[in-house]
């Protein structure tokens, strides 16, 4: 069986669109159809129905689905092993939020290029849900993220928490509503805990976005005030001096590390999540 088949398949289970599958793997909506068509034909079966609201599995889909897991999964690791250059012991592939890859995780990249040479790494940074789904179909080997899920062979462990403080290119305590707020989208949780604290709902920031590097370089540039990680403020690597706002509560998240421990050994011979997470834990 080509392999893009199934590939095609589960991208459309993952997205519920022929549509949104045919962007996802940068195809026509017509090489799309076609390919389900090619795999129906293979199987002998109906996998997939197409309605109005999206896409929906078969019964037959529904045990397709794990066989095609698997066997996209089998290619992956295949690819990886047989195209290793020489002088590499393995390829760690690592996924995590964007807001983590800003600093910490770029700084770990950093010091694994230095001390871990044998070990190629690949990172990937998107939303929590792709990372997750790729994590467990075995494209990438551990997931740092601030919402864990579980899933059976695969552990979850708490890495370190990672809140969030409120700061201002002035020294101040708290007001009602800063008129050059910077709202930077940190995630739901973020938003929940924002509400308790602040009624926002009648309030429009100048600036409003989702990448955190680009809200901290908007609030150096022009003043005023927004939330970033407590980490990133006590390393004041800013071009502006930032402050703490008096009285502000912080908003409480913690970072994830999910994986699986076979994987691990078989993908990066040498390289343990102990050794992942203590020297991650290090750039601190």
């Amino acid at each position: 069986m080509d392999i893009e088949l199934a590939r095609t398949f589960l991208e459309i289970v993952s997205t519920g669109s022929f549509a949104r599958a045919a962007e996802q793997l940068h195809v026509t909506n017509s090489t799309v159809t076609m390919r389900v068509k090619t795999l129906e034909e293979i199987l002998n079966t109906r996998l997939l129905i197409r309605n109005k609201s999206g896409v929906t599995l078969t019964a037959s889909g529904v045990r397709f689905q794990r066989f095609a897991e698997a066997l996209v999964r089998t290619w992956q690791l295949t690819r990886r092993e047989m195209m290793m250059a020489a002088g590499l012991d393995g390829i760690l592939s690592i996924g995590a939020d964007p807001a983590l890859w800003d600093g910490l995780l770029y700084d770990w990249v950093c010091t694994m290029r230095r001390r871990r040479p044998e070990i190629a790494v690949r990172c990937e940074g998107t939303d929590t849900d792709r990372l997750l789904r790729r994590l467990f179909e075995g494209w990438l080997d551990v997931c740092i993220v601030y919402t864990g899920q579980s899933r059976v062979g695969f552990n979850i462990e708490h890495l370190f928490d990672d809140p969030l403080v409120l700061v201002s290119t002035v020294e101040r305590g708290v007001v009602d509503w800063d008129p050059d707020f910077v709202e930077i989208d940190w995630g739901e949780s973020y938003r929940v805990q924002v509400e308790k604290h602040y009624r926002m709902d009648d309030k429009t920031p100048p600036v409003s976005l989702t990448m955190g590097w680009l809200g901290v370089r908007f609030l150096t540039a022009f003043g005023g005030s927004t939330w970033i990680p407590q980490r990133q403020f006590q390393r004041q690597n800013f071009t502006r001096k930032l402050y703490l706002v008096r009285g502000a509560p912080k908003i409480n998240r913690a970072a994830y590390m999910i994986y699986s421990e076979e994987a691990l050994k078989e993908r990066v011979p040498g390289l343990t999540a102990q050794d992942i997470r203590t020297s991650i834990l290090d750039e601190l």
